[in-house]
Parts: structure tokens; C-alpha cells; sequence
């Protein structure tokens, strides 16, 4: 009982961690050009880290812990299906996003600018790029993409392309099952079992009592 109690605990973390894997992973989620990006920072002595993420419809003041990637200004960094991206002037006015050398989105400090949670070392959550922020976060800007109607475009194509992979992936998954029952069926059809009978009676046939007392 002792064993089998110990082998359930040993199993936990990994359950724990799986599930939490599931949950909203960055890398799983897509840019809408309807919501903004977050910009913000954590300052955990001596340093401060960059971040930015993706909102979610619950908000919570530590989603953050999970979903951020690092976004250190002017360095290349991606989020939500959107490469070459890069902040800019993240101290100034007028913050940014660019991509690929162009001005891709404005910030502007809005009410949700504001303190979050701490994350305590984040041991079990794998957040986007392997990153582990540890500290107190800081919800600075939030910014929305200046070309909506091509960043729509580009995010509806997105869509379509995962869909199309997901129907693709169910229909050859629809095909092997099909299949494992085909071959399963053959070999048990009336046909094979009949065969096999007569196959069995004419191979028993050739052992009759009287071929036996031959001997």
C-alpha cells in the first residue's frame, strides 16, 4: 500500500506540469490585431528584465509569469505567431514595436498600466524561450498594431492554415483507423474462417483410424 502510494506522490510534478503546459502555452496562441500587446518589466536586483505578452479574457495581475517572453529593447524577439519584432524607445514618450525596421505598432500608457504580482521563479511553467522571470512585474504600455486591416489579413491566414492542418490531421488519423479495421475485418471474415475449417478437416482426414492400424 506504502509503495503504491509513494509511486502515485512520484507521479504528481509530472501531471502538475503537464497540465499547466496546456494551459495557454505563448507558443500555442496566435497575434489578434484586435487586442494589444503588453510591454512591461521585471526589476528583481540588480537587474530588470523585459517582457511582453498577450492578454487573456481573465487578466490576472500574474499571467504574466506564464505567458511573457523576453523583450529586451532593440533586440529581435517574437510573440503570438509575429516574428522581427523589437521595442523601442521603451523608456521615451512615444514607446514602440517595430518590425522588420518599420514602425509596426504604437504604445500608449492606459489604465492598465500598473503594478502585478510577483512571480516567485516560475519552477514548474515552461514560459516562451525557456525564460524563468523571478520579481515583482510592471504593466508599462499597451500597443496596438497601426496597419490593422493587413496585420486582420495576415491573422485570419493564420487561422485558416491551423485549420487546415487540424482537419488534414483528423482526416489521416479518420483514414488509419479505417484501415486497422479493414485488416482486422480480413482476418477474420466467414470466408478465412470457413477456409481454415475445411483446410483443418482435410489435413485431419488423412489420420483416420484405418490409415493408423496400417502401421
Amino acid at each position: 500500500m506504502k509503495s503504491l502510494l509513494f509511486s502515485a506522490l512520484s507521479l504528481l510534478p509530472l501531471i502538475t506540469a503537464e497540465t499547466i503546459k496546456d494551459i495557454a502555452h505563448p507558443s500555442k496562441e496566435l497575434f489578434n490585431p484586435h487586442q494589444p500587446i503588453y510591454l512591461g518589466d521585471v526589476f528583481w536586483p540588480p537587474s530588470m528584465t523585459f517582457i511582453a505578452w498577450l492578454p487573456t479574457s481573465q487578466n490576472t495581475l500574474t499571467e504574466w509569469c506564464w505567458k511573457a517572453t523576453e523583450a529586451t529593447p532593440q533586440t529581435l524577439f517574437s510573440l503570438g505567431g509575429i516574428d522581427a519584432l523589437s521595442t523601442e524607445e521603451y523608456f521615451g514618450e512615444n514607446a514602440y514595436i517595430q518590425r522588420e525596421g518599420k514602425r509596426w505598432a504604437d504604445c500608449r500608457i492606459t489604465p492598465e498600466s500598473e503594478r502585478m504580482g510577483a512571480c516567485e521563479g516560475v519552477k514548474d511553467w515552461d514560459c516562451e524561450g525557456r525564460h524563468k522571470f523571478t520579481g515583482p512585474g510592471t504593466r508599462k504600455w499597451s500597443c496596438w498594431v497601426n496597419d490593422k486591416k493587413a496585420a486582420i489579413k495576415e491573422w485570419e491566414g493564420k487561422l485558416a492554415a491551423l485549420e487546415g492542418a487540424k482537419k488534414n490531421g483528423t482526416r489521416a488519423e479518420s483514414e488509419k483507423k479505417e484501415e486497422e479495421v479493414t485488416v482486422t475485418d480480413a482476418m477474420f471474415t466467414p470466408s478465412a474462417v470457413v477456409t481454415g475449417a475445411m483446410a483443418s478437416g482435410s489435413l485431419m482426414s488423412e489420420f483416420t483410424a484405418g490409415a493408423t492400424g496400417a502401421y
